[in-house]
């Protein structure tokens, strides 16, 4: 290969890597894969020129390819009951209705090694007091696997677990047992003294200066409070709170002035960099961003000390290789492709922008480069911002640069009171002095964050907004030596094809989407222009997300009862700040035996100025497509205090001549008198045996039937109910659309394909 080629092959190899682990991520280990790939080494030593470029390129595909099937198709142990030992490595993270979770590392299954992490879950009703990080664990479990999205835009638990180097799941804490490691554990060590100095941090600065001065400098955020991690994303310094490379470049700045002082060698300081990286790394958990920080700090600082220049590209595509093949799962985390699009816009953008400054006082310019650091990694990560977050923060650019310095601040103070642990006087003095500064700058932050208008909803980008982002980084980027004139003129361009991207599109289809929820009800109805939410399941965000990455505003919430299956979603949608305008319940929903938490959330709603009307028989919604009626519960009829369930809305949708009949979680004792012939039927109460007679099911008689369920034991006790009429549960196939054509319907479900059915509307 000649000298160009060589420079350039780092540059080219790292996006052909990508697409490798991405192929695959989607097919498992095949043979023919390894023998491509030896095939493409041999290639190599027996070529020249461009020839020798392109299998070099080859190979690194087929590795890529190699490493990503491995790392999204690892080896699995079999589901079931078994016992369990292993060691507690990370701090424990609250969750909904009492539930904790931590991961398990040296796991081992009825006495044999498992071979990979475990995350573990169990609702105990008090965590016991001397279950921490670091000690060993025994207990019986189910052992089960991580599961893909359900959902459009849904959660990938399955892939954040592979990237926290967790394969299977342990739910339950039978017979727990809590003791000291029978020998040592790194990783049982490491998160042992993290807890021990968050502790430590948390005594000396106070609980709420603690628990950010342990975010700030250990990555522990499990004590973080939720609004002010959203405070800190509206105002777009969210990164302030992960440790990253913000938190390790003033590390290495303050072991760079140390090293300074006591004028250690050139050479010892790059391997004391290593190591006390290496450890501070380990330390906070072996946390990506801080390793991918740590890498390309070292590979900088490496080739600065030997006297090896290498340029930003090189050095971002070096890193961006070697993280890839040691952690190939890391690649679809958001906060892998983040910390590599910022540095992308720093290495591309900032150098020409820093050029732009017309002033030539050496202050003056410090600022605008500080301005053009901060500019160039906004436009790097614009596109992941969007695509995963559909907000922009109009303070970002104004917040960053304060942000940065006034965090850096906070940091070093946060860094003395560690090292002044070993003197409790002196390290409770200076934690007070720290946590009395600390503590308005975080009442500042909430205040700014409660400014309306602050961020700009937008929805999720498509390929026209990368492509405009793209060229507009390219357009403004060092490699590409253009006048200044048609540098601008493009970057023009471009930056309008972002602006139209993301303008909102006519909808004119109607759909029904059937949201996979578990052992809830959650559903959209998308009929042209309009949207109604119809019961909002569990508020784990799954249709807050949907709504959210489409920018739509729902026309109006229909809540069948007050369960908490049901209806507590509905506080996502609040607190993603998505408008709710109507309510709709059923007439004596506010009567019927309901949790405490449904009453709150209605006071809450009249108290925003939300409309609350109430449905009975009889009663009719417009639709663009047809009707909304409802069936269930008559006017007049309904008993206070007795179960939603008896007296849940019962609606018929007939959208373009097709009839969907609802049945929300009507009991058998009442379901015949909302039993009318139905194309469709979304079957009552996630198909127990106390409803969906065979009488009810032969008036309905339809085409094909929907099932919101969380076990297959269930879609497989239903089907045989079913006598041969097609079942799509939520179980089986994850969300379900139906769509409505002109008197003809498709059901479609998320996961299983070539399960697709269709049918004719009702004449």
């Amino acid at each position: 290969m000649s000298a160009r080629q060589k420079a350039w092959l780092l540059p080219f190899a790292a996006p052909i890597l990508a697409l490798g682990v991405l192929a695959g991520r989607e097919i498992p280990f095949s043979g023919w894969l390894l023998f491509a790939c030896l095939s493409a080494g041999m290639a190599i030593a027996l070529l020249r020129g461009r020839f020798r470029f392109a299998a070099c390129l080859v190979f690194v595909l087929c590795a890529g390819f190699l490493s990503g099937s491995a790392a999204f198709h690892p080896a699995l142990p079999e589901p079931g009951d078994a016992e369990v030992t292993g060691i507690v490595s990370d701090e424990f993270r609250p969750g909904a209705y009492g539930r904790q979770s931590a991961v398990l590392t040296h796991v081992t299954l009825d006495g044999k090694p498992a071979g990979a992490g475990a995350y573990w879950s169990f609702y105990p009703e008090e965590l016991p007091a001397d279950l921490v990080p670091g000690k060993q664990v025994s207990f019986r479990a189910s052992v089960y696997h991580p599961s893909g999205p359900e959902n459009p835009d849904g959660y990938n638990f399955r892939e954040e677990m592979l990237r926290r180097g967790v394969t299977f799941c342990l739910y339950g804490a039978g017979s727990l047992k809590i003791s000291e490691p029978d020998r040592f554990f790194f990783s049982g060590f490491t998160a042992s003294v993290r807890h021990t100095l968050s502790v430590a941090l948390t005594d000396r600065l106070g609980e709420e200066a603690g628990a950010y001065a342990s975010a700030l400098l250990l990555g522990i955020r499990t004590t973080l409070p939720s609004e002010d991690r959203e405070a800190f994303s509206r105002l777009g310094i969210a990164h302030v709170l992960s440790v990253s490379g913000f938190h390790v470049g003033i590390l290495v700045g303050l072991l760079a002035l140390l090293f300074r002082f006591f004028g250690v060698p050139q050479r010892v300081r790059l391997l004391l960099y290593c190591v006390l990286l290496f450890f501070y790394s380990a330390l906070c958990g072996l946390n990506q961003p801080v390793l991918r920080a740590s890498l390309l700090v070292v590979l900088a600082l490496e080739g600065k000390i030997l006297n090896r220049p290498r340029s930003g590209l090189h050095l971002l595509s070096a890193a961006f290789c070697i993280l890839v093949l040691f952690s190939p799962a890391q690649l679809t985390g958001v906060s892998f492709q983040m910390t590599f699009a910022a540095m992308l816009g720093l290495t591309l953008v900032t150098p020409w922008l820093s050029d732009l400054c017309p002033f030539s006082g050496k202050r003056v310019r410090r600022l605008w480069a500080s301005f053009s650091v901060f500019l160039g990694a906004q436009l790097g990560v614009l596109f992941p911002v969007l695509y995963y977050y559909q907000s922009f923060p109009l303070l970002g650019l104004l917040m960053n640069l304060p942000a940065a310095l006034i965090g850096s601040a906070v940091i070093v103070a946060d860094w003395i009171v560690l090292l002044l642990l070993p003197v409790p006087f002196l390290s409770g003095l200076f934690g007070k002095l720290v946590a009395a500064c600390t503590l308005p700058l975080l009442h500042g932050i909430r205040a700014l964050s409660a400014l309306p208008g602050i961020t700009l909803w937008t929805p999720a980008p498509s390929l026209w907004t990368a492509l405009g982002l793209a060229g507009l980084l390219f357009s403004l980027s060092f490699l590409f030596r253009i006048r200044p004139r048609v540098r601008l003129s493009a970057a023009a361009v471009f930056a309008a094809v972002v602006v139209l991207s993301l303008l909102p599109h006519t909808h004119s289809a109607t759909e029904y989407i059937q949201f996979s929820a578990g052992n809830a009800d959650a559903a959209v109805l998308w009929d042209q222009e309009n949207v109604y939410v119809l019961d909002t399941g569990y508020a784990d965000g799954t249709v807050s997300a949907f709504l959210k990455r489409r920018r739509l505003t729902p026309d109006a919430v229909i809540l069948t009862h007050l369960h908490t299956d049901h209806a507590a979603g509905l506080q996502s949608l609040l607190a993603e700040g998505i408008p709710v305008s109507v309510v709709y319940l059923p007439e004596g929903a506010e009567n019927a035996e309901i949790h405490e938490d449904m009453t709150a959330m209605l006071a809450q709603l009249r108290e925003a100025g939300v409309e609350i009307r109430t449905l009975s028989r009889g009663d009719r919604i417009p639709l663009p497509s047809g009707s909304l009626s409802v069936l269930w519960p008559e006017s007049g009829r309904v008993r206070p205090g007795q179960d939603a369930n008896h007296s849940c809305l019962v609606t018929l949708l007939n959208l373009n001549g097709t009839t969907l009949l609802q049945a929300s979680d009507l009991t058998g004792e009442y379901e015949m008198y909302s039993a009318v012939q139905a194309d469709i039927l979304k079957m009552a109460h996630h198909g127990s045996a106390g409803s969906t007679s065979p009488e009810f099911l032969q008036a309905v008689s339809p085409q094909a039937v929907l099932l919101s369920c969380e076990r297959m034991q269930r879609h497989e006790t239903v089907l045989e109910r079913l006598e041969g009429i097609p079942l799509y549960s939520t179980a089986a196939c994850g969300a379900v659309t139906v769509r409505f054509g002109d008197r003809a319907w498709t059901v479609e479900p998320f996961i299983v394909s070539g399960l697709e059915v269709t049918g004719h509307g009702t004449p």
